[in-house]
Order: structure tokens, then sequence, then C-alpha cells
């Protein structure tokens, strides 16, 4: 999870808490399982919902094959937010979100369906904001709204993604050239780290085929340069993350390249 990685989502008990529910949602729904509004709520160990889901629960249990995974999510998405706002107060003519964690659930059901159904591969896209809250009250419940959001996403994604490839690029000619001889192996590990983010040194050793010792001084030589950074802060099991594309993928970097 890119969000994990960023200096300002280390430590973030809700980034992390949201990241295990997707891995063990997607985990669930790929074995077999049934998505429900009460599985959402578990996954992110909140408490059940004052409205009714039964409705919502029918599409989140959709097949993809009868309804696409981008459509099925704005739909899911659209549905929660509604049942979150509850019923309009006549007098007021406003509506305050039964469930105060109702943009949470949202984002966890479009990450899912998202996921589960092939359109994307990871989730930091959808990421809870900060204040997920009081948006829900907020919301733009219609759905061109919906897919609305969902195309922003799509465009950030894009320009991140380029920008992530530029990066690379530059980074393999920085490695050639500051490294000699020792930049064989080193290119090896930065092309493993562009396609995995973060890695450790035992993956890394596993998956290029190379000793511990090589693998290691590969990954010393990245952080030297300042491609890799250690994320965890152990001196033990530690991983690196890819600094470079973790700053083009950070939300609001892709829009200012």
């Amino acid at each position: 999870m890119i969000a994990l990685v960023r200096p300002d989502g280390e430590g973030d008990d809700l980034l992390r808490a949201y990241g295990h529910a997707v891995r063990d949602g997607a985990a669930r729904a790929r074995g077999g399982a049934l998505a429900s509004v009460a599985t959402l709520h578990e996954l992110l160990r909140l408490p059940l919902p004052a409205w009714p889901a039964s409705p919502i629960d029918e599409l989140l249990r959709d097949t993809h094959e009868r309804t696409p995974p981008v459509l099925k999510a704005a739909l899911a998405a659209l549905a929660l937010r509604a049942a979150a706002l509850g019923e309009l107060d006549e007098t007021t003519e406003k509506s305050e979100p039964n469930d105060p964690n109702a943009a949470r659930l949202v984002a966890l059901a479009v990450t899912l369906l998202l996921c589960v159904g092939g359109a994307t591969t990871d989730a930091w896209l959808t990421l809870p904001s900060s204040g997920s809250g009081k948006s829900a009250s907020h919301a733009d419940l219609s759905l061109g709204g919906t897919f609305a959001a969902l195309a922003r996403e799509a465009r950030a994604a894009e320009r991140g993604l380029l920008a992530a490839r530029d990066c690379i690029d530059t980074d393999q000619q920085r490695v050639r050239d500051s490294l000699g001889r020792a930049a064989y192996s080193a290119l090896d590990v930065l092309a493993l780290l562009g396609d995995k983010i973060v890695i450790t040194v035992p993956e890394t050793a596993r998956a290029l085929g190379l000793t511990p010792p090589t693998a290691g001084a590969a990954v010393a030589r990245l952080v030297e340069l300042g491609i890799a950074r250690e994320v965890t802060g152990k001196a033990r099991s530690r991983a690196f993350a890819y600094e470079g594309i973790v700053r083009a993928l950070e939300p609001g970097s892709a829009g200012k390249q």
C-alpha cells in the first residue's frame, strides 16, 4: 500500500487498518465469500449501521459478469451514501449521516469491488481522506457525481504512473553513471523495486537468484543514491520503498508535474 510507506502515512492507524481490511476483504471475496454491509463494518472494526442494509447487500453480491465492476462500484457507492445520509428532515431540509464512518465504508466497498472485479490491482486510489465522517454529509449523491469521482481518480492515476515511469528512467541512468560495474545487480534490484514498490533483501535475493549478501549490497547502493528508503526503522526484517515513486504517487503530486 502506497499510503503506508508515504512519509505522511507512516504509523497512521486508520490507513493501516484500511490496508488490512482491503487485503482481508479481497482474499475473502476471491475465496468465494459474499460481500455485505456487515462484512464492510467487520473489516473496518466498526459497529453495524442503524439503516437497513439488505438492498445494498443484494447489489454488493451481484456478479461482475452481470454488472461490470466499475458500474457496480459506482452504484454501491451511491447506495451506501444515500443510506448513510438517511431520510431528509422536512423541517430543516438537511440530512445528517446515520453512520459517521460512512465515507470509510464507501471507500472500502469501492476499493474491494474494483480490486476483486479486476478493474484495478491496488487500492491506493480510494483510501479514505481525513475527516471522512464529516465528508459523508456533503457527498454528491448523484450517479454522475460518483462516476466523476472515479474519473478524477483515473486521471490522477495516469498522471502518477507517467511520473513514476519518468522517475524509473532517470534513476536507471543515475545508477549507470554512478556505480560502474556494480550497476548490473543494482539495475536488476531497481527493476524489481519499480515493480514491487516495497522490497526486502531476502525476497530480492529469491526473486533475482542472488545471494543475500549480493542482494543486500545492491539495495544498500540504491539507498546511498537516495533511490530506496528503509521504512520500518528496525534492525531486522527491514523493508525498502522506492522513494521517487512514492513521492510521485502522493495525492496532489502528479498534478504538480
